[in-house]
């Protein structure tokens, strides 16, 4: 290479690097008349608790790790075609215009007093698995509207079209002109964080529905930005054509955990018909009760009798403020009719078994359950096991030895008899009962007493045998008597000689 070349070379590289060192320094001096490109990213979270994810002010947060990431949700970037911020008098006119949403769903641009502003808006961009919607490079010098073109199904609220500059003034820690805003817009879901339980014992079952009473954020239309109050909070339940409604039960939990007093109908309804369960707040006192413990939780609980075989898997619909969303029974439990206990008779001398009347029957259980204790006391002692409600009919096997059938979860229960028909022995050891379809039964057999041996007093013995031995035993005594006579004889007659 020539020296020639060789400074040529060097002088090339050296512009290479005097370009990119302008390139780099370029955002910390740029201004508005600059030109160039950005972006705008929003960030779609849930509401938090606390209100706030943090300052609003164009910079790029750290979320909290709890911040719940909504994906999916779709964002339009739209351009105001006719304000150009590269002109100052334009900056001016941006605290007059304002951007909605109509009914169809169509962005709407209003420049006080009443002029319509067009607007040009790119493809919809939708948030990623961390609730990212980046915009594709956006000309700067410009004014753009941010709108939430597709939220969540079940959002209460949504994003207030957000008129963004690009460049956005700075923050005072780093760049006066910001080309890459970052907005963190948040939705309040109805029933987010709703939970629903169902659990059976026996044939009881029990469905508990907890609602979060969320915080709604702020009404962005006012001035300055007021809370959002609750105007409905309503649980609706169907329950299934297996589960028969035998009563249900509200608690309001404040913030702490602690119940907040409430009545109804003054604070809330609740109704039942045709085995759909309705809770409703909508009153003004029952609403302030709920605006008044944001963080805190309103539990329903609905109790019922497995009336035929199903399952727990249950629906409750939850609406918020006219939105509604559904929250299920996580892992639902089976359960089958027809559940009896069978006892028969062992009479004494008989070959086979017999139908027994009479005889009555507790149940436990357990999850789990595979032995069962020893007696019906060991049983009740046992604080890990539950006391099976076997219904109002008394639990007693009929004239066909058979109990009353009844509904039972899937599982295993101990029988205890607990009434044992006069004139048998009865059994104090459990009997495992195994539930997993319908029908299901256990058979236990008493034994008549006097079966066996040492069980009544002996009889007097009778029959041939017992008339040879009381004919030997009488002669018996006759020749003893009349030896005792032939031998008082002979002593007289030895006297008189």
């Amino acid at each position: 290479m020539t020296t020639t070349s060789r400074i040529a070379a060097i002088t090339g590289v050296s512009a290479l690097l005097s370009i990119a060192a302008v390139g780099v320094a370029l955002p910390a001096f740029a201004a508005p008349g600059s030109g160039g490109t950005g972006t705008i990213t929003v960030h779609k979270f849930e509401q938090p608790l606390s209100g706030d994810l943090g300052e609003a002010d164009g910079s790029e947060l750290t979320v909290p790790s709890d911040a719940t990431a909504l994906a999916g949700v779709g964002f339009r970037f739209c351009v105001i075609d006719d304000v150009d911020l590269s002109v100052a008098s334009d900056w001016d006119r941006l605290k007059d215009i304002t951007a909605t949403v109509d009914a169809g769903g169509d962005l709407v641009v209003t420049e006080a007093p009443a002029t319509t502003l067009t607007t040009t808006c790119g493809a919809e961009v939708l948030t990623d698995a961390d609730g990212a919607a980046p915009s594709p490079a956006l000309p700067a010098d410009r004014a753009y509207v941010v709108y939430e073109s597709t939220p969540p199904a079940d959002a209460i609220y949504t994003m207030q079209p957000t008129l963004v500059t690009v460049p956005f003034p700075g923050n005072g820690t780093g760049d006066a002109w910001n080309y890459h805003p970052h907005l963190y817009p948040k939705n309040v879901l109805a029933g987010s964080g709703a939970t629903k339980n169902g659990t059976i014992v026996g044939g009881k079952v029990t469905f508990d529905v907890t609602v979060p009473i969320n915080n709604l954020g702020l009404d962005e239309t006012t001035t300055p930005p007021s809370p959002k109050s609750y105007t409905q909070l309503q649980v609706e339940d169907q329950l299934s054509g297996a589960l028969t409604y035998t009563g249900a039960s509200v608690v309001l939990l404040d913030p702490d955990g602690d119940e907040v007093a409430i009545a109804s109908p003054g604070d809330y309804t609740l109704t039942e018909s045709g085995g759909l369960v309705t809770l409703t707040f909508a009153s003004p006192q029952g609403l302030a009760l709920l605006d008044a413990n944001v963080g805190g939780s309103v539990v329903l609980t609905i109790a019922a009798d497995a009336s035929a075989t199903g399952t727990t898997a249950n629906t409750a619909t939850i609406t918020i403020n006219g939105v509604g969303s559904d929250v299920e029974v996580v892992d639902p439990e089976s359960f089958f009719s027809g559940a009896h206990v069978v006892k028969e008779a062992q009479n004494r001398g008989a070959a086979s078994t017999v139908p027994l009347a009479g005889a009555g029957f507790t149940l436990f259980t357990r999850d789990g359950l595979t032995t069962c204790p020893a007696d019906v006391a060991a049983a009740e002692a046992d604080a890990t096991l539950a006391t099976v409600d076997t219904g109002a009919a008394p639990f007693v096997s009929a004239a066909d030895g058979s109990t009353p059938e009844i509904v039972l979860a899937e599982g295993a229960y101990c029988v205890y008899e607990t009434t044992v028909p006069a004139g048998y022995k009865g059994q104090t050891t459990g009997s495992l009962l195994t539930v997993s379809g319908e029908g299901a039964s256990t058979t236990l057999v008493n034994t008549q007493m006097g079966a066996d041996e040492g069980d009544l007093p002996g009889l007097p013995i009778t029959g041939s045998n017992g008339r040879l031995l009381l004919t030997i035993g009488g002669t018996a005594l006759i020749l003893t008597a009349l030896g005792l006579v032939l031998a008082r004889r002979r002593r007289e007659a030895r006297q008189q000689s």
